[in-house]
């Protein structure tokens, strides 16, 4: 068998983004579903322009074989993270491989190591970053996954343990049955956090910018200690979520308030495969899958001097009760790690189970 060329590039041109950005349309484009990326954003992204952007410093690579574009991933070094939790760790996020391309991607992944080494890291994370990457799928291949998670080919594991990455983190996705059953359960939580003085209001109601501001200082407080995350701010939250105010979103996330303060916030979309996900044409999706019947609960924060009051299975199940009240049959709770036990438990309190399983990968360099 002849032996394949591999070359592995920086990429450094518009063009080069363009084509970094769209490989994912090679590796997912023949499945039933998947969630596209956003091009426009991904090239925003990698040529600075983002206003993450700022607190990074990035560089894509490309693996060609035999002159075909077949790998691709970015060195981090993200400031703002290693800062916040005084690490010298760098990222390798926008990670996409074809399948059967192991001499490439080992010697890519071996390229992106390199940087980052000689940028002063000590150890290389993929598989999570605030905004930035998302955990890899260990089940449901071939499947829809939930909004903003990978459903990435199990070929991938293989990639990372032959780079000699260990798994340094599990995930699950939760996802809940709307029963009436249920339902009630959610009613009888809401009435024990009003007896208990809190207040939960929607977006919508709350007034959807403020809304957003508190969703920002909740998160960045309740998370601060929370393993992986590093703080954001006002100004790059406020152009990513503003433009949701029209949506269903306004109406599915929501703000506690306990003595007239916000001390609690939750982040929901609808089921958004209508809009967003490539389905191909005559497939139907399951109906936890999507087909506009699962709403997700993306993120849920309350201050720590306001825990204990049942306020998170409270506003969980506001947001849960406003799906149903917008004809959605399933609800997600996404993305939860395997040891955050309280956040767990309330998934379980609200009649969720495990429907997919993600992991992290990490190397010490």
């Amino acid at each position: 068998m002849a032996l394949r060329k591999i070359r592995i590039e920086q990429v450094n041109s518009r063009d080069g983004f363009e084509q970094f950005a769209r490989l994912p349309f090679q590796i997912y484009g023949d499945r039933d579903a998947w969630w596209p990326p956003d091009v426009h954003n991904e090239v925003d992204l990698l040529a600075g322009r983002a206003l993450i952007a700022a607190h990074l410093n990035l560089c894509p690579f490309a693996a060609f074989s035999d002159g075909r574009l077949v790998a691709r991933v970015s060195a981090v070094v993200n400031y703002r993270y290693n800062q916040h939790w005084n690490e010298k760790l760098g990222q390798l996020i926008h990670f996409e491989a074809l399948t059967g391309e192991e001499d490439a991607v080992a010697a890519m992944l071996e390229e992106a190591l390199t940087w980052l080494v000689r940028h002063g890291m000590q150890a290389a994370r993929s598989g999570f970053a605030a905004f930035l990457d998302y955990p890899y799928a260990i089940d449901n291949y071939g499947a829809l996954p939930s909004f903003l998670l990978r459903g990435n080919p199990d070929c991938y594991h293989r990639y990372f343990k032959n780079a000699r990455f260990v798994t340094e983190k599990g995930q699950v996705d939760y996802t809940a049955p709307l029963t009436p059953e249920i339902q009630e359960r959610y009613r009888s939580m809401i009435e024990a956090a009003q007896a208990a003085g809190v207040s939960i209001k929607s977006w919508r109601d709350y007034g959807f910018l403020a809304a957003i501001d508190v969703w920002t200082d909740v998160t960045n407080a309740a998370f601060d200690r929370h393993w992986g995350w590093n703080p954001i701010t006002r100004a790059e939250v406020r152009p990513m979520l503003l433009p949701l105010q029209p949506t269903p979103v306004a109406d599915l996330s929501m703000i506690g308030v306990i003595d007239g303060n916000p001390v609690g916030a939750v982040f929901s979309v609808p089921d958004l495969s209508g809009q967003l996900a490539r389905v191909r044409s005559g497939v139907r999706l399951a109906p936890e899958r999507g087909g506009g019947t699962r709403g997700a609960l993306v993120n849920i924060g309350v201050l720590e001097a306001a825990r204990s009051r049942g306020l998170a299975r409270a506003m969980a199940a506001q947001s849960f009760l406003a799906m149903v009240q917008q004809q959605m049959r399933f609800a997600g709770y996404t993305l939860v790690l395997d040891d955050n036990w309280p956040s767990r438990r309330t998934a379980e309190s609200l009649g969720a189970r495990v429907t997919g399983n993600f992991v992290t990968y990490r190397r010490e360099l």
